[in-house]
């Protein structure tokens, strides 16, 4: 038996060590198998690396409809604090917009851009731009030499707002027969009760630029002749007569100049007699308009920029119907950010 019991236990352990041998060979080989593959792995990256996806396999990704662009709006209330001799609201949402094209162009026409804002907002809108007119006037002191310049904003202002009706009965004797849209807008301006109005937008469009208005100054920060001076005045001058009515300068929307070829061209490139770009008179108005604490609209970057103007353009400078329907959405947009009123 002892015998037997010795013979079954060396068959035992030969057949362990067998098996032994067994799975040292199949582990040798696995450790082998990972070690060739991470090789190759390491060799296909580094004859691959950086080459997995060409520039015409880029070009080719979508670029997203509604990708985030720069904006420089700023909705802010009337800050002004009511010193007791504000009048009272009476309810009704009243708005008077004053401006040159984008708000002149189809004055009485369901797809003129005030009209469209009193649509969608319900506001009485009183539309008092003046066609042809420009931010910035040529003469300090008003000259007959321009009598458009007793329309720019803030001689206009002078008229309506402090009571001077000198430049602008000047520039009527000296036009001869008055433009019928400007005489219309005149007298709806003078039929205005300012006691009942809540908001006043203030829009010019790229004219300034592309005629070559001064575009600011340093030490007269309220000089008539320049684009954010006139702005400034105008300004001022609205604040000291009716300091309850919240003031929205809405921004140009981008417009191209036009080389001497007759071509459309960036107003970034061209520079104008003053040597600079549209992009300038866009920035002074916004810090303008930052410095004053008035409301202001990005029609320039956040809304008709330079890659989508095209689209939104009849020409160079107006607005197609596009165009119009997009900034009447930014007029509502700084309207409700603060409620019906100021």
């Amino acid at each position: 038996m002892a015998g037997k019991k010795s013979e079954n236990v060396e068959n035992r352990t030969k057949e362990e060590m067998a098996g032994k041998k067994k799975f040292q060979l199949n582990a040798h080989l696995i450790l082998l198998f990972i070690i060739i593959l991470f090789i190759g792995l390491a060799v296909y990256k580094f004859f691959n690396f950086g080459n997995r996806i060409t520039k015409e396999d880029i070009d080719k990704i979508p670029t997203p409809e509604d990708a985030e662009i720069q904006s420089y709006d700023y909705f802010i209330p009337n800050l002004i604090e009511d010193d007791g001799t504000f009048p009272e609201d009476d309810g009704v949402t009243t708005v008077v917009c004053f401006g040159n094209a984008p708000f002149a162009d189809d004055r009485n026409s369901d797809k003129n851009v005030c009209n469209l804002f009193a649509k969608s907002s319900g506001a009485t809108v009183y539309n008092c731009s003046i066609p042809g007119s420009y931010m910035a006037a040529q003469n300090n002191p008003y000259d007959n030499s321009n009598p458009m310049d007793a329309f720019s904003f803030s001689y206009l202002a002078d008229y309506f707002a402090a009571g001077n009706k000198d430049m602008v009965e000047q520039a009527y004797a000296t036009m001869g027969t008055v433009p019928t849209d400007i005489k219309s807008a005149m007298n709806d301006l003078d039929k205005i009760d300012f006691t009942k109005v809540d908001v006043i937008y203030v829009m010019y469009d790229a004219s300034d630029y592309l005629d070559g208005s001064m575009v600011y100054h340093d030490e007269i920060l309220d000089e008539p002749r320049y684009f954010t001076g006139s702005l400034t005045g105008g300004i001022a001058k609205i604040r000291e007569a009716y300091p309850w009515i919240r003031i929205i300068v809405m921004s140009p929307t981008y417009a191209f100049a036009i080389d001497e070829n007759g071509e459309y061209i960036s107003s970034d490139k061209q520079k104008n007699v003053w040597n600079v770009s549209l992009s300038l008179y866009f920035m002074k108005q916004f810090e303008t308009a930052y410095r004053e604490q008035v409301t202001f609209v990005d029609n320039f970057y956040g809304g008709i920029h330079e890659d989508i103007a095209k689209d939104y353009l009849t020409d160079n400078l107006h607005l197609n119907q596009a165009g119009r329907e997009k900034v009447a959405q930014k007029m509502l947009d700084a309207l409700d950010w603060s409620g019906k009123t100021n």
